[in-house]
């Protein structure tokens, strides 16, 4: 810190000539009048020194030329006032005039590194300049990139946005209508006076089947809205696993093709039922949908202390290509063209969003196994 003070003083510009003349008549008196003190106690020859501070305070502050002027009358009034003969500019014995050059070399030494350290502290000033100059660059540079991935993100958001928002319109227009069509189909076919009992009770159920249909669509838009807008916290309780999995095979339509297989010494999870029994209920959905009344098997056990449910299906299989892309919302299957593709999506945020992790593995062909894995309850033991 001290190197550097000093290095910004002396790259800073000199005073003005005439104070620097000034400065040296004054400091080359102060040192002639020190000297006639210093004769009591030290030969006169060696007390050309006194002079040298002053010298290497102008050559530091006014630079070389200066600097100069100063060594030579210090020696034009060390020899004038202390030298023999005094009050004139002889020198009587030789042995003076070898002191007084070399004096002279001194001072002139003197001034050309003070003159040399101006000139690295100018080129030490104009350096940190350019750093601060190139520091101040990168700092535009740094905030002109995070300004451009902000707005990058934005954009990306409202892309997101965008392709959400038309996807939920095409399923709206779909899925919405299809079920809407049958129920008002079957309410007006009721009204017929020409329908058996039998007829009016395969309406009846068709149509209570159709709302249901319609009942899951809208809970299905819910609870993809909640999860795109954070605000799907779960509400954390014990749960029995064995008790989320039967619930959620219940409000499968085709629950007898479900097979569970659950562990007894299952521990506990701290969860919520509702949100793990709807994402069970969607993955269970989904594995009968593709496969096509071929059973379906949910298993659950204990693997490296965490809970481990498998839900295995017998359909046409996913390419690992679509692996990822499965799990975003509106995205349906190949093989068939039913279902919003909302349950794969929801199913992935209610597990994560209650600590746990889902995974896929699948061979075009040989079906597909959806596993989810859940920590179980703190403290709990198998």
């Amino acid at each position: 810190m001290r190197r550097q003070q000093i290095l910004s003083r002396l790259g800073s510009e000199p005073p003005a000539t005439w104070l620097g003349i000034v400065a040296t008549v004054a400091v080359i008196a102060a040192g002639t009048l020190l000297v006639y003190p210093l004769k009591a106690v030290a030969p006169v020859v060696s007390l050309g020194i006194v002079y040298l501070p002053a010298i290497l305070l102008i050559s530091t502050v006014w630079g070389l030329r200066l600097g100069l002027l100063a060594s030579i009358l210090s020696a034009l009034a060390f020899n004038f006032f202390h030298i023999p003969p005094m009050h004139r500019f002889t020198i009587a014995d030789e042995e003076n005039w070898v002191a007084l050059v070399t004096f002279v070399i001194a001072a002139i030494v003197s001034s050309t590194v003070a003159g040399l350290a101006r000139a690295r502290a100018v080129e030490a000033e104009r350096r940190r300049e350019e750093a601060d100059r190139a520091l101040a660059e990168l700092e535009a540079l740094t905030r002109e990139r995070d300004r451009m991935q902000a707005e990058a993100v934005e954009a990306e958001a409202l892309r997101r946005s965008d392709e959400l928002k038309t996807a939920l319109l095409r399923s709206i227009s779909h899925d919405l209508r299809t079920p809407l069509t049958s129920i008002i189909a079957g309410g007006s076919a009721l009204g017929s006076e020409t329908l058996t009992a039998e007829e009016r009770a395969e309406l009846s159920a068709a149509i209570v089947g159709e709302g249901n249909r319609l009942s899951r669509l809208v809970e299905n838009l819910l609870d993809m809205s909640r999860l795109e807008a954070g605000k799907a916290e779960p509400h954390r309780e014990p749960v029995d696993l064995a008790e989320v999995l039967d619930a959620a095979r219940e409000g499968v339509g085709n629950s007898a093709s479900v097979r569970l297989a659950i562990d007894p010494d299952l521990p506990m999870v701290d969860a919520d039922a509702a949100q793990l029994e709807r994402a069970f209920a969607n993955l269970l959905e989904n594995a009968v949908r593709y496969s096509e009344g071929r059973p379906v098997s949910a298993r659950s056990r204990l693997v490296d202390g965490n809970i481990v449910v498998r839900v295995v299906d017998q359909g046409p299989g996913i390419p690992e290509s679509e692996w990822e892309r499965i799990f975003e919302p509106f995205q349906r299957g190949d093989a068939a063209n039913t279902g919003t593709g909302l349950g794969l999506a929801i199913a992935k945020g209610f597990v994560e969003a209650n600590g746990g992790q889902i995974g896929i593995e699948s061979l075009p062909g040989q079906g597909t196994s959806f596993i989810v894995t859940l920590p179980p309850q703190a403290g709990a033991s198998a």
